[in-house]
């Protein structure tokens, strides 16, 4: 099966369907709907209905979307089509595309520990796969979801008991939920910037659960845990609270992640998969061809090629993860 790796996307020109494409496209298949995976109008789109719901309210129009479920194949221009879970955010999928006798398995981005929120990743078996590599490096070994609870519940505590606000850093879609999940979900009270309050009927909709959350006030956050967006914190340095900061990523793996970000707590939890996560998933596949796709591209596909794997990044993401474009992690 013919596999055109460009910028915007992955292409299979055999049947005529795009995968993450960030630019508009007849058809296209949407792994999740973090904007760097779910950009543009298209035509047509294959998706879990909770993907589809999120890139839906990004959009200003409607484009046809085309609802699949896990373990439920549909035929696309000669092609047999089959939807897995995917752990990483809510609705996140894997798909497999059997094609003339040939298995293709694209994961879109993934990890093998079970999330805070999301669903946990299926294995599926396939002849090719094409897998990302967001933190395909040994330094990236993250703690489970049961942890980082831990660690995010303790620090909001903390915080509180010394008459301190404390503010997590999250992404808007994905990390912020989850850690307004946990705050919620252990009694504090979380204000959250309305980035990441926006999506969270979805996850509620998906059975999450987040009792006592308030949108964002900055007249009424005493006792309460702010859960803000990446380059909020200047404008809670403005208003003079007494704060102490928190970063929820693998990034915080990096020896420079307190300065940059400026946080005193670094929690290394993430929706992606760490370096062992990466190499269980690609052996649990037992692909005889590996595409490395997305972070460290050619380092993890030199990796791979050691145990003997037909492993290659077909396009080279450079070390995005030191440029200041830091992608969500």
């Amino acid at each position: 099966m013919r596999v055109e790796f460009h910028e915007s996307g992955i292409f299979l020109p055999e049947i005529e369907l795009w995968l993450d494409s960030t630019e508009p496209r007849n058809t296209a298949w949407i792994s999740h709907a973090h904007g760097d995976h779910a950009g543009g109008l298209h035509g047509r789109v294959f998706g879990t209905a909770a993907t589809l719901e999120l890139y839906r309210m990004r959009l200003t129009e409607t484009p046809d979307c085309c609802p699949v479920w896990f373990g439920e194949p549909w035929e696309h221009r000669g092609a047999r089509l089959t939807a897995y879970p995917a752990a990483h955010i809510v609705g996140a999928a894997q798909l497999l595309v059997e094609y003339r006798g040939e298995r293709l398995l694209y994961t879109g981005d993934i990890k093998l520990k079970t999330p805070i929120c999301g669903w946990e990743t299926e294995t599926v078996t396939c002849d090719r796969l094409i897998v990302e590599s967001t933190f395909g490096l040994p330094i990236y070994r993250f703690v489970d979801a049961g942890a980082a609870r831990e660690r995010i519940a303790a620090f909001a505590r903390e915080c509180l008991d010394e008459g301190l606000t404390p503010v997590f850093i999250g992404y808007p879609l994905g990390r912020g939920q989850e850690i307004v999940h946990v705050l919620c979900n252990t009694g504090i009270a979380a204000s959250v910037h309305g980035s990441i309050a926006r999506f969270i009927p979805v996850y509620e909709q998906n059975g999450y659960e987040f009792p006592g959350w308030e949108p964002y006030d900055a007249k009424t956050t005493a006792g309460k845990a702010l859960v803000m967006v990446p380059g909020f914190q200047k404008y809670i340095e403005a208003s003079g609270k007494a704060y102490r900061l928190a970063y929820v990523s693998g990034w915080a793996l990096l020896d420079n992640a307190r300065a940059r970000v400026g946080a005193e707590e670094l929690i290394p939890y993430s929706d992606h998969a760490d370096f062992d996560e990466l190499l269980t998933i690609v052996e649990r596949s037992g692909a005889r061809e590996v595409d490395v796709v997305h972070g460290y591209t050619e380092m993890f596909a030199y990796v791979l090629s050691q145990t003997g794997i037909d492993a290659r990044a077909p396009r080279e993401s450079g070390l995005r993860a030191m440029s200041g474009d830091t992608p969500e992690g």
